[in-house]
C-alpha cells in the first residue's frame, strides 16, 4: 500500500509542476497586452487602486500632460505621492510596477488555482483501485 500511496503523491506533484509551468507561460503570454491595453485606457482608475501601496502615508497626485513641439504632440503621465508635510514624491514607476504584478496574477491564479486543484484531486482516484487478490495455483505447479 505503501508503494501506491508514494506513487500517487508522486503524480500530484508532477501534475502541479506541470500546471504551475503551464499557467506561468500563459500568464506571462497574455498579461502584457492586459496590462497595456487596461493601463492606456484607464490609467488614473488603475494607479487609483495601486496607491495604497505605492504611497501609503499620502495622497495620489496624478497628472497628465501633453509635450508638444509639433502637432499633435505627445501625452504622458506623471504620478506623486504627496505626503502630509506637502513633500512630493515620485511613484510613477512603482505604480506601473505594482499594477503588472496585479495584472500578472489576474492572469495566472485563474489558471493555476483549478488545475492545481484537479492536479491534486485527480490522482487519488488510482488509490481507489480493486486490492489485489493473489495469484491462483497452477495446474503444473501442483504436479
Amino acid at each position: 500500500m505503501k508503494s501506491r500511496f508514494t506513487g500517487v503523491l508522486i503524480g500530484q506533484i508532477i501534475g502541479i509542476v506541470i500546471v504551475c509551468v503551464i499557467s506561468t507561460f500563459i500568464a506571462l503570454v497574455s498579461f502584457g497586452g492586459i496590462a497595456g491595453v487596461a493601463m492606456a485606457s484607464n490609467t488614473e482608475q488603475i494607479f487609483g487602486l495601486v496607491a495604497p501601496l505605492s504611497c501609503p502615508d499620502g495622497t495620489m497626485k496624478y497628472e497628465e500632460y501633453t509635450a508638444s513641439y509639433h502637432r499633435p504632440g505627445e501625452s504622458g503621465f506623471y504620478v506623486e505621492c504627496v505626503a502630509s508635510d506637502g513633500t512630493t514624491t515620485d511613484i510613477t514607476g512603482q505604480s506601473i510596477g505594482y499594477s503588472l504584478v496585479g495584472f500578472y496574477l489576474a492572469c495566472f491564479l485563474p489558471i493555476c488555482i483549478p488545475g492545481g486543484l484537479a492536479a491534486i484531486i485527480v490522482p487519488m482516484f488510482f488509490l481507489r483501485g480493486r486490492k489485489q487478490e493473489p495469484p491462483a495455483p497452477s495446474a503444473i505447479g501442483s504436479l
